[in-house]
């Protein structure tokens, strides 16, 4: 008998593919990345914001990317302004006045064979000397010790110097206040001690020197700056502030030199006094505008 035709067979059926899930649209563009210049141009706008010198924006421009300026508020970069033009003069004051005080150099000086013999005369002549000032009511206060000294003496004998003794001295300044007075004190203290008195001189003064001190600055001051203005004109500008003021220089009075034999032919001495001078220079420093 003939076989049974067999039926036909299938095709084994292929395993399922595993199923893929379907992207969200939403999810793609989460994680789609910015173009690289994109990113380098906001890492530069934060650093600008950081106060980041402009000069690290200078690859992102060479690249094409927008130039990154500073943020808003910042202080913009300004060039230093020059020093101002300046003009240097000196000025110079003058001022005087009469003389209140007069300051009387005196000495004693006595010379003996041995140190103890001349300190001995030497004292004897100070007191003398000092005796003299205080019966003229010249005060304790007006006489002032300057220099105390003894020194040996040596002669020259043949081409050999031997010790012929020694020397004492003290020199005094005596104060006068009342200027008329002052060629009595000088007579009086000649003819104190005899030959031991040495005058050294006189110089005349202010007991109080501020005032005529400062009429010579403000007469310094005014010249200085009459001379800057002038500079300012000549050079077509203003004058401008003062920048330095330095005084420079002062004068002095200068003592009277009178000669010792003078006193002892006159009962007083006449003296002229005359006006005491003050000089001030001033060194300034104006701009000109």
């Amino acid at each position: 008998m003939p076989a049974a035709p067999r039926p036909p067979t299938r095709a084994p059926r292929a395993p399922a593919a595993a199923a893929v899930p379907h992207p969200d649209p939403r999810a793609r563009r989460a994680v789609r990345l910015l173009p690289p210049v994109r990113v380098l141009t906001a890492a530069l706008v934060a650093l600008a914001a950081l106060g980041l010198p402009a000069a690290l924006a200078g690859p992102a421009a060479a690249e094409g990317a927008p130039a990154v300026s500073a943020p808003a508020g910042a202080p913009a970069a300004t060039s230093p302004e020059p020093a101002p033009a300046t003009v240097t003069v000196t000025g110079t004051g003058s001022a005087s006045a009469a003389p209140d005080l007069a300051v009387v150099g005196v000495a004693v000086e006595v010379t003996a064979p041995t140190a103890e013999k001349a300190l001995a005369a030497q004292h004897a002549a100070a007191d003398a000397l000092l005796g003299a000032l205080r019966r003229l009511r010249v005060a304790d206060r007006d006489i002032r010790t300057d220099s105390l000294e003894l020194s040996a003496v040596y002669e020259d004998r043949g081409g050999v110097s031997k010790l012929s003794g020694y020397r004492a001295a003290q020199s005094f300044s005596v104060k006068v206040r009342v200027l008329r007075r002052t060629g009595r004190v000088i007579k009086a203290a000649a003819g104190s001690a005899g030959d031991a008195v040495r005058i050294n001189g006189v110089s005349f003064d202010l007991a109080d020197a501020r005032p005529l001190r400062a009429r010579s600055r403000q007469a310094a001051h005014e010249d200085a700056r009459a001379k800057a203005e002038h500079y300012a004109r000549l050079t077509g500008r203003h004058l401008g502030r003062l920048v330095s003021l330095n005084e420079a220089e002062s004068s002095a009075p200068r003592p009277l030199a009178v000669s010792p034999a003078a006193f002892a032919k006159q009962d007083g001495v006449p003296l002229a006094p005359g006006e005491i001078e003050d000089t001030v220079s001033v060194v300034a420093v104006y701009e000109l505008r």
